[in-house]
């Protein structure tokens, strides 16, 4: 039996080799499943689990099963060099994220600039 995270990168690495196998961005994958770019991305960098039914619709979306995407298992070195992606371009979001930080570029959450409704009452 894997681990959880060992499952969540077997999962993005059948589902991101199927996108490509389609011809498809991840953008174009996006839209076929019906969810933002952003998610899909953390998606296939095993960097947000998804759900049941987003499983289902990532499956009906490329065409397969539900199961082979959770259950192939790629070959081993193909797994590693995957992972080895997906490691490399966490660090480099994180350098980059710092780098923002240190020159105060970094954005505050979009919830952070909306501004309240009118009528609003932060008391209740």
């Amino acid at each position: 039996m894997f681990k959880y995270t060992e499952e969540l990168i077997i999962f993005a690495f059948n589902a991101d080799a199927a996108r490509v196998a389609k011809g498809w961005t991840q953008a174009t994958f996006a839209y076929e499943v019906g969810v933002e770019p952003a998610y899909i991305n953390k998606i296939l960098n095993a960097r947000r689990q998804p759900g049941f039914d987003m499983i289902h619709r990532i499956a009906e979306a490329l065409g397969v099963r539900a199961g082979d995407l959770l259950n192939t298992i790629p070959p081993e070195n193909d797994l590693l060099h995957f992972k080895e992606l997906l490691s490399e371009k966490h660090l480099r979001n994180q350098k980059r994220r710092n780098e923002e930080v240190g020159t105060g570029e970094h954005h505050e959450p979009k919830s952070a600039k909306t501004k309240p409704e009118k009528g609003f009452d932060s008391n209740k």
